[in-house]
């Protein structure tokens, strides 16, 4: 079999290096629930499919997904958010802890309910999803349980990297995640964001912020526009990063693009281009939670921005083949990293 080239290479290295590494999520907590079956025929009673249900999954999603695909690629995973005092939090924690998650910050309060997403799926497609949440300002009382938790374990020097998943579901506040960021600078770790353009918070001291195209514009101020490939030619993407990073004080700031890849600002004169590596896309939920997942690892293991961007894409084509809130698993990223006609180079 011929070798994987020079980049795939580098980025096998960093798989190694990557486990073992202690990292926080702190951030809005969802159950993600499955109904999987076939759609067999018109409801007579209104123009519905008729789904004849094969089986019910659940798996952790939101904050909790970005956990778990830390905890899938062998790094110490500790868990910070809210729950309810329900069944569906307890469900949540324990499939944390199933994965070996440390779910010691994970705050119950009887003031809300755990927020679950559950989604009927007929075959590959979608049917409905249903929503149960609250998403009004949390309980001042259990995010600070929460914050209290997480500043002691920053000061004893337990963490690597930090991650701010922002769902906008009412645990994270501009104030709050500014905290968070000012304990993690005097620790000396790095902080990441995935942001919500309904928050424009401008932190101040982030290292990496992860939106999507149209979260970067929202949070830029900015009119949504279409893609334009080559990147460098994307005027409107180009002005996008440059006014986010002089905004926020972004050290890394990558902007991912869907089928178009993603970008790296940083550091460059122009961004830098990475194409996707998808094969199929079935289903993108969660992509996101993978990239900022794989790319901070990247770089608390010490790995150059590109690399930890071209391993975060090379993750996130992985995880959009699947159906579902899928993480992604050191072995696959392996096995796809070893292919010889497989590539994750950048431009």
């Amino acid at each position: 079999m011929t070798a994987p080239d020079g980049e795939n290479e580098r980025l096998l290295a960093l798989l190694d290096r990557v486990a073992g590494l202690r990292v926080a999520v702190v951030g809005d907590l969802i159950l993600d629930r499955y109904v999987w079956g076939e759609a067999t025929r018109i409801s007579q009673e209104a123009p519905v499919p008729v789904v004849r249900v094969s089986r019910e999954t659940a798996t952790p999603g939101g904050a909790a997904n970005v956990a778990n695909n830390l905890l899938c690629l062998g790094a110490e995973t500790h868990v910070y958010g809210l729950v309810g005092e329900d069944a569906h939090g307890r469900e949540l924690r324990q499939c944390l802890e199933a994965a070996g998650g440390r779910t010691r910050g994970i705050v119950a309060t009887p003031q809300r309910p755990t927020t679950v997403k559950t989604r009927v799926i007929a075959g590959h497609q979608q049917v409905v999803r249903i929503d149960q949440e609250e998403t009004g300002e949390a309980p001042a009382a259990a995010r600070r349980a929460v914050g209290r938790i997480l500043s002691g374990q920053l000061r004893r020097g337990v963490y690597q990297a930090v991650i701010i998943e922002d769902y906008a579901k009412g645990l994270i506040t501009g104030e709050f995640a500014q905290e968070i960021v000012d304990c993690a600078a005097a620790a000396g770790v790095p902080v990441a964001l995935d942001p919500h353009p309904s928050h424009a918070f401008r932190l101040k001291g982030l290292t990496l912020m992860t939106p999507n195209r149209a979260e970067a514009f929202g949070l830029a101020g900015r009119y949504l526009t279409p893609g334009v490939l080559p990147v460098e030619k994307d005027e409107a993407l180009l002005g996008t990063g440059r006014v986010l990073r002089k905004q926020w004080g972004i050290r890394h700031l990558l902007i991912t693009l869907g089928g178009d890849g993603m970008a790296l600002f940083g550091g460059r004169a122009r961004p830098l281009h990475i194409p996707t590596r998808a094969r199929e896309v079935f289903d993108v939920s969660g992509a996101g939670d993978t990239v900022i997942a794989a790319f901070t690892l990247a770089l608390a293991a010490g790995a150059r921005p590109a690399d930890a961007a071209a391993f975060a894409n090379c993750a996130a084509g992985i995880v959009v083949g699947k159906v579902g809130t899928v993480p992604i698993h050191a072995a696959e990223l392996r096995e796809y990293l070893r292919s010889p006609h497989e590539s994750c180079r950048v431009r």
